[in-house]
Parts: C-alpha cells; sequence; structure tokens
C-alpha cells in the first residue's frame, strides 16, 4: 500500500473500529480540506467538545473533607478532636460535591491542552482548540498514561463520550515531547505502524460485519480453534500442555442455516509478494494461516464444519482482487479479497454491503 489512505476514510475506518459510526452524522468531517492527521483529529475533538458542552457534561459526586463552621455533611469526629477545633465551633466534615471536574473531563481537557502545543498543529485550528478549552469549567490538568484511559468505565449514561476518548487515547498515543522546543510536541504517524494499522483494520471488519452482515450471519465473534494433534509418548501431559490454541480474527455463523465462514484480516503494504522479480503471489503464510483455521476447525457431529469456508480480507488502495479457490476432496472455499480504500466512503460501503459477488457480505457465501 504505497499510496496512502485519504485522511476522510481514514476517520471512517477509526469510527467503525471504535464502534462509534453512529456518531459520524453527528460528527462529520470533510477530510479532503485536512492535509494531516493531526489537524484532522484536533478538529474531530473540536467538534465532538462542542457536542458535549451542548449536551452537558458528566457530572459525580466527590467526597472531600473540610474545615467548617459547625457541622456540614458527614462528621469525622476523630479528626476533629485531634486537631482540637471543636471549641472554636469548627469540625472536619467530609462533604460530597456534584462536579464536573472528574477524570474522563480532565483527561479530554488534558488532551486539548497538549494540542495547542503541537507544533504542527495549523493555526486556526490551534485557535478553535483555544477556544473549545475557555468554554470548559474549571478543570484540573491530568498527567495522562495509556492506563489512564482504563480506568474510565463506559456505560449507557456516558456512551456518548466513546468518540471524544477514542480520539483522546490516539492523540496521546501519537504525540512525543519534541526534543528540539522544549514544552512543545511532535506528532507521529501511527498509520505507518503495521502492527497498529492492523488492529484497527481487523475492529473495523468485525464491527462492519456485525452492522451490516447480521442478516446472513447473525453471529459475529472471535473463535479459539485447537489443533487436530493427540499427544502420545513418554511426556504425554507436557506436550499436550505445549500445544497453542489458534484465535480467529472473525468468525460468522449462523446457527439456523447451519453456516460458518472465517476471516482473516492483513493489514500489509504489498497484499502479494513476488520472489527474485518474478509474478506476484498470494503470501503462503497467509493461506496456510487461513488453511490451519479451516482444517482444525472441523468436527464430523457438526456437518457446518465440514462446510466452513475462509477468506482472507486485505486494504488495498490501488485495485480490487477477487481470488476464489476450492480445497481439494473437501467442501471448503477460500477466497482472497481486497477493500479498496483510496476512493469515496460510499463506494467502500457499496462494495461491502451490495449483494455481488466482491462483496463482503456476499463474499462470505459461494459466488
Amino acid at each position: 500500500m504505497l499510496p496512502k489512505i485519504p485522511i476522510e476514510n481514514l476517520y471512517y475506518l477509526l469510527c467503525y473500529a471504535w464502534d462509534v459510526n453512529d456518531q459520524l452524522n453527528k460528527v462529520k468531517v470533510d477530510g479532503r480540506n485536512y492535509h494531516s492527521l493531526e489537524n484532522l483529529l484536533a478538529t474531530v475533538l473540536v467538534m465532538a467538545c462542542e457536542l458535549l458542552l451542548r449536551r452537558g457534561l458528566v457530572l459525580e459526586y466527590l467526597f472531600e473533607e473540610f474545615e467548617v463552621n459547625g457541622i456540614r455533611g458527614k462528621l469525622n469526629l476523630e479528626e476533629t478532636l485531634k486537631k482540637g477545633i471543636y471549641g472554636r465551633g469548627k469540625t472536619i466534615c467530609q462533604i460530597d460535591e456534584l462536579t464536573s471536574d472528574v477524570l474522563i473531563n480532565q483527561v479530554i481537557y488534558s488532551t486539548l491542552k497538549r494540542l495547542v502545543k503541537l507544533d504542527s498543529l495549523n493555526e486556526e485550528i490551534r485557535q478553535r482548540v483555544r477556544k473549545i478549552m475557555r468554554k470548559f469549567p474549571h478543570m484540573r490538568d491530568v498527567d495522562v498514561v495509556i492506563n489512564t484511559f482504563e480506568r474510565i468505565k463506559l456505560h449507557r449514561n456516558n456512551r456518548f463520550y466513546a468518540l471524544v476518548l477514542n480520539v483522546c487515547k490516539l492523540i496521546w498515543q501519537s504525540t512525543l515531547p519534541n526534543k528540539r522546543h522544549e514544552g512543545k510536541y511532535e506528532f507521529i504517524d501511527f498509520t505507518e505502524d503495521d502492527f497498529q494499522m492492523n488492529v484497527i483494520f481487523e475492529r473495523f471488519l468485525m464491527n462492519f460485519c456485525k452492522q451490516h452482515c447480521k442478516a446472513e450471519y447473525p453471529e459475529v465473534h472471535r473463535e479459539y480453534i485447537e489443533f487436530k494433534l493427540t499427544p502420545f509418548g513418554m511426556m504425554f501431559k507436557e506436550s499436550g500442555e505445549a500445544l497453542p490454541m489458534m484465535e480467529t480474527d472473525i468468525t460468522l455463523y449462523n446457527s439456523i442455516a447451519q453456516k460458518k465462514h472465517i476471516l482473516d484480516a492483513k493489514f500489509y503494504r504489498e497484499a502479494f509478494v513476488s520472489k527474485y522479480g518474478g509474478r506476484k503471489k498470494v503470501r503462503r503464510e497467509h493461506l496456510s494461516q487461513i488453511l490451519s483455521y479451516i482444517l482444525n476447525q472441523e468436527n464430523p457431529q457438526k456437518a457446518y464444519t465440514l462446510n466452513a469456508n475462509g477468506t482472507l480480507v486485505y486494504p488495498t488502495v490501488t485495485e480490487d482482487i477477487d481470488f476464489s479457490y476450492h480445497y481439494n476432496g473437501s467442501s471448503h472455499d477460500i477466497y482472497v479479497r481486497t477493500v479498496n480504500l483510496n476512493q469515496p466512503w460510499q463506494k467502500i460501503e457499496e462494495r461491502i454491503k451490495t449483494d455481488n459477488k466482491i462483496s463482503v457480505c456476499s463474499f462470505i457465501r459461494k459466488p
């Protein structure tokens, strides 16, 4: 994938990967107006913050101890007596205060402050970031690490924070202190990290299938598959425990129709490889992996496993590929498909959703 994925399409890809594509219409940006990821992410964050502030920030009760006149809240008698202030009409009390100055909002505010110090940020967008910061109520700045996001639990009442927090997390993962300019930060292009992009593409495909293929495959999940190897010999127990488990990227299943299909997402710069300048071919290790899933999941007691199919799915920015193979002596079909991300998102969705032989929802059935 030598040309880059268009920025606007990358935003759509991220929203599906984060499972917040329902917010695309609420926070919709035109990626053609932005020439860098940091400017796009900053714009998305500003727009999402505007929606949050209009809706109202999450409020939580914080319990803190104060020295007060008389008694307010819950009296801490031990501390009051220890400090000897009761004779002056004062006490130490624990008071619960409803406030927006809580971790979930502090993370967003701290991310906005970090963006302001980003060297490569467009000056107009920087001013928009400053403007939205001023709309926040008094908020403490916090040191954010990746574990910080794990401490924030989303539920039905704060689900609307999902997009904002995912953008914040990506910004913190992609910014580092600038060694040349103290107090400034530089943006690291996460699309150059093949591992991270593979995770994003895999989650995108999983969530897309959950939403758009559920009519044919109501169940979409990961699956653990054991190798069909039976241990024997002197070290029977040890050899059995030494076998790893296989985990599929995406398994689609229809319990009523008794159909099963395994998708293996592969984000690679080049979907196919050539040896010594010869004809490009499907990667041997990828074919071996999808075949291993299909053959080891077979169970004679479950007929649908004997007819299960598998697909290698690659993103591309050049052309669509549609290869189909039959595994000899079996009822298994193996497909190699691409999703061209270098086109308007509407066309990408049409390829994935429409009922034709090159769509994702369609290549999980025999053409």
